[in-house]
């Protein structure tokens, strides 16, 4: 990569090309193989593991609910680790531990097993996810939700692919041998590209961040203190309704991922074949959310991630007439662009509300805040299923935690944004 940088910084000769975008590009291979296959994989393997060991529909997803529920103590720490070590150190000690735990899936017999595997599993990869969002914003400001829609793709991606993966795999080797297989992309495709690419900042290639024209060291100069003061962030109005917002809609999009391919399959009645065609059409669809909310929340700011919440609780309603084709596209079109939009609202909104200061702690506090929802929801609409025999509680539940998300949101404040609109050059 040395003898390719004058072509992207301008060194020697003119830029060609804005060095973030291979950023991007490299984040997007590591979230595909070190988050978004081991998320996705998880409701494609409940039922040949329930089958197998006779567990119910609250007992399998405990591999779920643990995987967000120690991502969201380790996002906690991520982000000061982050901030003293660096983004590429914890990519790589992400990615050991999300390869090995993938193989460790080969050792599963017993209930239990499903809390340290899922525990393991989630510090690794949400500790990645953190890494990719923190780097992507350091090195974008104007097009900052197109980046970080591209980057985040890696999980659509995986979703689009995966079913045509596992499945054959699933069938010739068993569940656990499959995903053992699948770990092959971490050390072979995923950590080499990510540590060959990956630049922490654009100052170390003599670049500024994108879309910013003011001086990088006059802006850190002249930056408000309490964009520095991260005690004083998280006591604010604006952290605390973002927080609630953002729990509320990962309870509500994780909750319905995790349980998709088994409601398809049993409760609508459309059998297996169609729920994970279902399932990866939601993925492939979110590739579309991704980017085209990457785009709106650009152009609309904090509105743009309120239609995207609006949107969560109509995919949600769109489950209940699910019965045919037409019903299940319908369902599967509001879900997976609504998806595609709540991957990327995190960093987008800390970026715009508190700038790139405090950006790995800000970033890491709030994944930690979005991964309890992410555990929570899963678990507790398998429980209310388990006692009901019915989704539909758990869907009329949902419906209003989106509501009270999207209204949450109409008390965030995006400060830097505001700020640094006041800095750039007339």
């Amino acid at each position: 990569m040395k003898l390719l940088e004058p072509y992207f910084t301008g060194t020697t000769k003119p830029a060609l090309f804005y060095y973030g975008w291979m950023v991007v590009a490299a984040s997007f291979i590591c979230h595909m193989f070190i988050f978004g296959i081991p998320t996705v994989m998880l409701p494609l393997i409940y039922g040949p593991m329930g089958e197998q060991f006779g567990w119910s529909r609250g007992d399998v997803v405990i591999l779920a609910s643990a995987k967000f529920t120690a991502g969201a103590v380790a996002a906690f720490f991520v982000g000061q680790f982050i901030q003293r070590y660096g983004v590429k150190l914890t990519a790589f000690l992400s990615s050991l531990i999300v390869g090995f735990t993938m193989i460790g899936f080969l050792l599963i017999t017993e209930l239990w097993h499903l809390t340290v595997i899922g525990s393991l599993l989630g510090v690794g990869s949400i500790s990645l996810v953190i890494c990719v969002k923190v780097i992507v914003s350091r090195w974008f400001e104007g097009r900052l939700g197109l980046a970080l829609g591209l980057a985040l793709l890696g999980s659509a991606a995986a979703g689009s692919l995966l079913t045509f993966v596992l499945e054959p795999l699933i069938e010739g080797y068993g569940w656990r041998m499959a995903v053992a297989i699948l770990s092959a992309g971490v050390w072979f495709i995923a950590l080499p590209v990510f540590m060959l690419i990956a630049r922490e900042h654009p100052e170390e290639m003599g670049l500024k961040t994108d879309g910013i024209d003011t001086d990088p060291g006059k802006i850190k100069r002249e930056m408000p203190d309490h964009f520095m003061d991260f005690a004083a962030i998280v006591r604010g109005k604006t952290f605390i309704a973002m927080s609630i917002g953002i729990f509320l809609i990962g309870f509500v999009d994780q909750g319905m991922l995790q349980h998709t391919v088994e409601y398809i399959d049993k409760e609508a009645g459309l059998g297996r074949d169609l729920a994970r065609y279902g399932f990866s059409l939601v993925f492939t669809i979110s590739i579309f959310g991704k980017i085209g909310f990457g785009w709106l929340f650009d152009k609309l700011a904090i509105k743009g991630v309120m239609i995207c919440y609006i949107m969560i609780g109509i995919g949600v309603l769109l489950a209940f007439p699910i019965g045919g084709f037409e019903t299940l596209l319908a369902f599967c079109v509001a879900r997976g662009l609504s998806h595609g939009g709540t991957i990327v609202d995190v960093p987008y909104l800390a970026r715009q509300a508190y700038g790139p200061a405090l950006l790995p702690r800000t970033i890491g506090t709030l994944t930690m805040i979005l991964s309890c929802g992410f555990a929570l929801g899963p678990y507790v609409m398998g429980r209310m299923y388990d006692s009901t025999g019915s989704y539909d509680s758990a869907f009329y539940l949902c419906m209003v935690m989106a509501g009270v998300a999207t209204v949450s949101l109409m008390f965030v404040r995006p400060a830097y944004r505001e700020w640094l609109r006041e800095q750039a050059p007339q």
